[in-house]
């Protein structure tokens, strides 16, 4: 990273707030003037007073231009989205009943059985259990609070067995 970009990250808030300094719009605009773009000959146009309104409104508009409400709300978005879809979780679109958790997480362990065929008694391991955990939950918890219950419990049962595939 240069000195320069170092700079510009470290101060990126300066960049937002502040305006340029005195003299910096003349500046530029005499340094856009004498550069010379592609195809254009020294001899200057007749229409040149077209050039200079158009370049003090895109000027005007780059000096208003604030990134950080854009760049919030952009990242505000994404994030609604994750939590909408929520990607990677094995129980999204799972109705909040225990039942269909547990079922939803059996369909998940049948996929892994078949995905990985010689570790299946390391599979047996993490995924069987003897009486299913909803089945033990006790009966004055809302429904709300066994599923997340059980969604957490299967959900880390399902990422250990998951693991084996990466290995």
């Amino acid at each position: 990273m240069t000195e320069l970009e170092k700079y510009i990250r470290d101060n990126a808030a300066a960049f937002d707030t502040e305006s340029p300094a005195e003299g910096h719009e003349a500046r530029f605009l005499a340094r856009l003037e004498a550069t010379p773009v592609a195809g254009d000959s020294p001899v200057k146009p007749a229409n040149d007073g077209i050039r200079k309104p158009v370049i003090d409104g895109l000027w005007a508009a780059l000096r208003n231009f604030r990134p950080a409400p854009v760049l919030a709300f952009a990242v505000a978005a994404c994030a609604a989205l994750l939590l909408i879809i929520r990607p990677g979780d094995p129980f999204r679109g799972v109705a909040n009943e225990p039942e269909a958790i547990y079922l939803a997480y059996m369909d998940r362990v049948a996929d892994l059985y078949q995905a990985l065929p010689l570790e299946e008694e390391a599979l047996q391991e993490i995924t069987e259990e003897e009486n299913p955990l909803f089945t033990q939950l006790p009966d004055n918890i809302s429904n709300r609070q066994r599923s997340r219950i059980l969604k957490n419990h299967y959900g880390e049962l399902l990422a250990a067995a998951r693991q084996l595939k990466k290995q």
